[in-house]
């Protein structure tokens, strides 16, 4: 990944590619999972629930996401998706029916954990309320007026105190998604959104949820595309060691870490990577001679092949410098299908680097 920044920095110049730059590309997007360059609607907004995802994630020890209260355990990605803009029954209704615009999911991508997330209204009416109790049910066959009640399972539920409300609140539907997959998506038919009071009295969803914002009604789904790495406490210290680098001067020419920051804007990648707008990826470079010194971190064969080139430089050749240990990050961008994602990549940027 990091040779593939590095020829893209190098090829890219300005708004037009040299040669070589298309095929550069396509091997980086290869290494995203992207079989195409997605292409953006303009004004694209990103929706603060996910930006706030991203932010959590930006500073991650592992390509895990840890969040709690979801079993999230070896998911590396989460894409957003939009409530399609359901109506509620009517508009003092205490039920809202929510769709949302997911119709599939890689095979090659294991569902471990999906949440909605709503965003709440500041209205002062609704504090006279103590607690509200909001139910959240998968529509497993809608219903038909006159004729037949809709086949409703209960996914989670969750008791809100109106006098202590936050931004937004989560609730865990897994489940739902799980069986939208198994299904093919074929089956679709959104989830239910009940509210009920401990009084008894009547409260209108619309006054307590912004369901009427595409963007403030959101269903993150939380996969696995493979690529996890397994948290370790070597990994989560590779983090801290990325600030400190070899002392000597770059005129010694010896294997040693260099700065390279990779801009998205100048490669052309910013209008669908849309966080961070760069990221420092460094680069290993130098010269892994005889008597190869302590700090080199080379290995054992590194050492006999420098050895063996002291002594017959034209049988064999130098050992090479190269990155040791690697570390993530957190990207924000836009797929193919238009769903924004946050996902952790592994081996983005060089930590250590050493004779191999």
């Amino acid at each position: 990944m990091i040779v593939i920044l590095l020829l893209l920095t190098i090829l890219h110049t300005g708004l037009a590619a040299i040669a070589g730059y298309e095929e550069v590309e396509n091997s980086f997007l290869t290494k995203l999972g992207l079989n195409r360059r997605p292409v953006v609607e303009k004004n694209l907004k990103i929706p603060s629930a996910t930006m706030d995802l991203y932010n959590s994630m930006s500073n991650a020890m592992t390509t895990h996401f840890p969040l709690p209260g979801l079993h999230t355990t070896s998911a590396n990605t989460a894409k957003t998706y939009y409530n399609k803009g359901s109506t509620p029954l009517n508009t003092k209704s205490k039920k809202y029916r929510l769709q949302f615009d997911i119709d599939f999911i890689p095979e090659k991508e294991q569902i471990k954990a999906a949440e909605v997330r709503f965003t709440m209204l500041n209205n002062k009416v609704q504090r006279n309320e103590e607690f509200i109790h909001v139910i959240i049910h998968d529509i497993i066959q809608p219903g038909t007026k006159g004729v037949s009640k809709p086949i409703l399972r209960i996914i989670d539920s969750k008791s809100i105190n109106m006098s202590k409300v936050s931004k937004s609140e989560s609730f865990d539907v897994t489940p739902f998604i799980e069986r939208l997959s198994k299904n093919k998506f074929k089956e679709n038919h959104g989830i239910l959104v009940q509210c009920v009071t401990l009084s008894g009295s009547q409260i209108r969803l619309l006054s307590v949820f912004d369901f009427v914002s595409p963007e403030k009604t959101l269903l993150l789904v939380y996969t696995d595309d493979g690529t996890s790495e397994k948290s370790t406490l070597e990994r989560m210290m590779q983090r801290s060691k990325r600030s400190v680098g070899h002392s000597q001067k770059r005129a010694k020419k010896i294997c040693q870490r260099y700065s390279m920051y990779v801009d998205f804007k100048e490669v052309g990648f910013n209008d669908w990577i849309k966080a961070p707008p760069g990221y420092e990826a460094f680069y290993c470079q130098g010269k892994c001679s005889f008597p190869l010194a302590s700090h080199i971190n080379a290995s054992n064969h590194a050492v006999m092949q420098t050895l063996m080139n002291n002594y017959n430089p034209a049988l064999v050749p130098l050992s090479c410098c190269v990155p040791t240990k690697q570390s993530l990050q957190t990207l924000l961008y836009v797929d193919v299908d238009g769903k924004l994602v946050v996902k952790n990549y592994p081996d983005m940027s060089v930590d250590e680097c050493g004779c191999r």
